[in-house]
């Protein structure tokens, strides 16, 4: 019996011997079908990203500037004297009565909702219900 060292072996002659094996030069069925798969996330990812930049500018950044147009049209003295106006409304109220409720009150004595701004500002034309 031979050794498994021994370079009689018939197997070692043969895998000695072997030659890589080239790669074909036409892409294998799976190459391609990776290749089709990474192109369509690709192309999945740009779409997303035009729909992201049409977002963007179409709706983001007029809603931004509205925001901004309406808080730099008041000024920090302003903001500050309207609250100080509702805290010392509502809190002349709570001493008349000694409690405050939302679901019982009475609009005569004390609206809390009579401060509640203007939401207008936020309507788009396109978005109005037809009246």
């Amino acid at each position: 019996m031979h050794s498994v060292n021994s370079s009689e072996t018939p197997w070692l002659k043969i895998m000695t011997h072997l030659r890589p094996v080239k790669e074909p030069d036409q892409p294998r069925p799976w190459q391609k079908v990776d290749r089709y798969l990474r192109h369509n996330d690709f192309l999945n990812l740009r779409k997303k990203e035009i729909v992201y930049k049409e977002w963007l500018k179409d709706v983001l950044e007029p809603v931004l500037q509205k925001i901004e147009d309406e808080m730099g049209s008041q000024s920090i003295e302003e903001m500050q004297k309207r609250k100080q106006e509702q805290l010392s409304q509502y809190l002349n109220y709570c001493n008349k009565k000694g409690y405050v409720f939302l679901d019982y009150f009475d609009p005569s004595e004390y609206d809390p909702f009579s401060q509640k701004t203007c939401t207008d500002c936020w309507k788009n034309e396109r978005h109005q219900s037809p009246q």
